[in-house]
């Protein structure tokens, strides 16, 4: 799993590189040339990791879910084909629901986990830690985690000892914004 990661992350630092000198303006109306998040927005979408609404907009400032979430994490990843869809995992994720594949496939993977009670909670906005909890096992950084603390310190110490915490400052619960998840998940780029 971790040459995998690390042969993905070579492809897209490859595509960072050669899309960067291309970014000038914001291609969406909402995110100004000026925002410390504009690049992070830009490269991502041109990545199709993170993606604008049906009329352009990237509404910065909208809520990210825990499904959405899952999506982003399997779009670093690459894994957006062939997705399952099973509603026996998480009886709060039905078969229909347009996040099923993205969160069966991030769990099968061991990036996502839900709650006590068996339930994902797709809906729900994405809190800082969980964020970086995610992001953390992705990059294959679980164990440093755990030793660190596990959740949720131990997470966030890893995501800041790793650089992708964030420029921002945000306690463990808060909720995440596009803008703080873009920045997050650029900063595993970088």
């Amino acid at each position: 799993m971790k040459k995998r990661i690390t042969r993905l992350i070579a492809g897209w630092l490859v595509t960072l590189l050669l899309a960067t000198p291309a970014i000038a303006a914001s291609s969406f109306p909402d995110v100004g040339e000026d925002a410390a998040y504009a690049e992070a927005v830009e490269v991502l979408s041109d990545m199709d990791i993170m993606v604008g609404d049906e009329t352009g907009h990237f509404n910065p400032d909208k809520p990210v879910t825990r499904a959405e979430m899952a999506a982003i994490i399997c779009r670093v990843l690459g894994e957006t084909e062939n997705l399952p869809m099973d509603s026996s995992l998480f009886p709060d994720v039905a078969d229909c629901f347009w996040g099923n594949g993205y969160i069966i496939k991030a769990a099968t993977l061991d990036i996502i986990k839900g709650y006590e009670d068996g339930s994902f909670h797709p809906d729900d906005t994405v809190t800082y830690a969980q964020a970086l909890t995610m992001v953390v096992r992705t990059m294959g950084l679980e164990e440093t985690a755990i030793a660190l603390g596990g959740y949720p310190g131990g997470y966030i110490k890893a995501a800041e000892e790793n650089g992708f915490a964030g420029e921002f400052t945000a306690s463990p619960e808060d909720l995440l914004m596009r803008w703080q998840v873009a920045e997050i998940i650029f900063a595993l780029f970088l």
